[in-house]
């Protein structure tokens, strides 16, 4: 570990997030694919993904752990319309 850095910030989870339209054109899913905290898994799996779903869209986030997502700038969230709660 670098000088001055804590275990905490080395923690972290790797997730794959994985969004589509499916085939009835209505709907779009955006789902947890793969989660790890070995790099090597990721990547791999993120290859596999890209192969099976090349015309998705496929993205590796860092999340630390025991951390409140909703307090950093960016993470993974999903906009949902109003009506889907109706």
């Amino acid at each position: 570990m670098g000088k001055g850095l804590t275990f905490k910030e080395f923690a972290m989870l790797k997730i794959i997030l994985h969004a589509f339209v499916e085939a009835n054109k209505e709907t779009a899913v955006v789902e947890v694919a793969f989660a790890s905290q070995d790099k090597d898994m990721i990547s791999a799996k993120m290859t596999e993904l890209e192969k099976q779903f090349p015309q998705d869209y496929l993205a590796v986030y860092d999340l630390p752990l025991d951390t409140d997502l909703t307090q950093l700038p960016h993470y993974p969230s999903v906009a949902i319309g109003k009506e889907e709660f109706e």
